[in-house]
């Protein structure tokens, strides 16, 4: 098969200087001279029969062909170098920090992690877990995963998985009676809200056709995992469904219903925009976590 591909080095050039906007920065950053990454990007427009880039008084501008042949050739220059750490391996240790949500580190992402690290012992990695969405990452975070609608100003946002609630509560009480009959127990019991969702118990007796019981017996935490810990002991709460099924194996929990809730928002992974040349170990770990939640 014969592979209509322009040589690797102007590619490099043209990914470089679109990364700068500048064929200056460009070459320093690949230790040649600006005429030389100039011509290289010459080079590839006339291959490809196309202008990538308008050149401007100051700096750069890609052209239209150039803004949609660039996200292409950047992906392939990560696939290649993820591709080559896979295969042959690091040189050395190396280390990675991961930042996510707190209910989706304890209750999605370390029942998963340990066939990450037995592919890739040379990895270590730091997780920093949180609660909000808008708080604002270190720098040297390298894999940032949030929870909202998507839209987060400076960053492109690739969704991971988005599930509906279901209902969880104690065994004893998941198995008596009728649907309507468990609702009416749990509501004699605790009722607990994760904040930003206190809506879903009241959508829940609305499914089952029970008006929501006032007063009722309530419980505000601020993430999942205290939701579920507190509905073991004495209680309900309504969380994510990989979550429930998690805190199900761990903990003496069970879905007492059928129903799942739909939600909006979504658990995504952030890449900042124009960011590049991110570290093959880094790219493995994104491609990984990729693939574990499409199987979610």
């Amino acid at each position: 098969m014969t592979y209509r591909l322009p040589p690797l080095n102007w590619l490099r050039a043209f990914e470089t200087s679109a990364r700068h906007m500048s064929f200056a920065k460009a070459a320093t950053d690949l230790n040649l001279t600006s005429t030389a990454i100039s011509h290289q990007v010459r080079s590839l427009e006339r291959h490809l029969g196309h202008a990538l880039f308008e050149r401007l008084a100051r700096g750069l501008r890609l052209t239209e062909m150039g803004a949609a042949y660039l996200p292409d050739v950047r992906r392939t220059f990560e696939n290649l170098s993820a591709a080559t750490t896979k295969l042959f391996g690091q040189s050395g240790m190396t280390s990675i920090t991961v930042r996510a949500p707190v209910s989706f580190v304890t209750l999605w992402l370390a029942a998963r992690l340990p066939r990450f690290q037995a592919e890739y012992p040379g990895i270590e990695i730091l997780i920093l877990s949180t609660i909000w969405a808008d708080a604002q990452p270190d720098e040297a975070t390298d894999i940032d995963i949030r929870f909202g609608s998507g839209a987060w100003a400076g960053y492109e946002a690739e969704r991971l998985w988005h599930k509906p609630s279901v209902v969880v509560c104690n065994r004893e009480v998941a198995q008596r009676g009728s649907a309507a009959k468990r609702l009416l127990e749990i509501a004699e019991t605790r009722l607990i809200h994760v904040v930003g969702h206190e809506n879903h118990w009241t959508e829940a007796f609305r499914e089952i056709g029970l008006p929501m019981p006032q007063p009722s017996k309530a419980l505000r935490v601020d993430n999942s995992v205290a939701a579920v810990l507190l509905a073991a002991s004495s209680g309900a709460t309504i969380v994510l469904r990989p979550y429930a099924q998690r805190a199900m194996e761990i903990l003496p929990l069970h879905q007492p219903f059928d129903l799942e809730l739909p939600i909006e928002q979504a658990h995504f992974l952030l890449t900042p925009i124009g960011l590049s040349n991110v570290r093959p170990e880094v790219l493995l770990f994104r491609q990984w976590i990729v693939e574990e939640a499409a199987a979610t």
